[in-house]
């Protein structure tokens, strides 16, 4: 999660959390939960929550400091530790508060950042968030393209979100079925941590799986294709 400060980055991962768990029919404890509150830099610490979904494949969502244009050096030194691991994400979703007249110019100082951090060619969901504010609830959400306007604190859009996340997440991925010995407990286990299982059998001469992979893991894991 990256943007500029208070566009609804924390109330957004809280939401995933408890619209998650209630489709699998339970609740989120309250110590999961991030602080939401309408002050400049209320997420200091980047935060880490796993995503599970239920019908798609879990993942890991990271809370970032809010940005901030003309940030003081000193301030942006002390917390490029938190910002540097942004480099190393798989997806961004860049949370916006479209409701904010000023949202296009706050947009400009997240895409700079993303620059100076070296994670301008990652793939990323412009997430219009407080779209309730200037649209009606009917028309939400709305997709265009890399952007869903929605209300995290609503929950309106929230589904089509992670519909758009699985999409970015697995694009160009192939679905292959695989039959791997009971000697190979490590790439079960390999296929279940980076590839979304649809299916898994266990069978007497083996583990047989059927997953959404990366082409790079199909080809690493060829011999074992069926």
């Amino acid at each position: 999660l990256v943007g500029y400060t208070n566009a609804g980055k924390s109330t957004l991962m809280n939401r995933l959390l408890t619209t998650c768990a209630d489709t699998a029919g339970g609740s989120v404890k309250e110590e999961k939960m991030v602080m939401e509150k309408d002050m400049l830099f209320a997420t200091l610490d980047t935060t880490v929550r796993k995503i599970e979904p239920g019908n798609r494949k879990d993942f890991l969502l990271s809370d970032t400091v809010g940005f901030v244009s003309r940030l003081p050096h000193g301030l942006i030194k002390a917390f490029r530790s938190t910002l540097d691991e942004v480099r190393f994400a798989d997806l961004l979703l860049n949370v916006v508060d479209a409701s904010d007249e000023r949202f296009r110019e706050q947009m400009r100082v997240t895409e700079e950042t993303l620059r100076e951090l070296g994670a301008e060619t990652i793939p990323c969901i412009h997430v219009m968030n407080k779209a309730d504010k200037i649209m009606e609830p009917q028309e939400l959400p709305r997709i265009s393209g890399n952007r869903i306007y929605l209300s995290a604190k609503q929950g309106y859009g929230i589904p089509e979100l992670l519909s758009m996340i699985e999409e970015k997440l697995y694009a160009g991925s192939r679905e292959c079925t695989f039959l791997f010995p009971y000697s190979r407990g490590d790439l079960v286990n390999y296929l279940n941590e980076n590839a979304a299982v649809r299916t898994c059998e266990y069978l007497p001469e083996g583990v047989k799986i059927t997953a959404s992979c990366r082409e790079m893991d199909q080809e690493r894991l060829r011999e074992y294709c069926v």
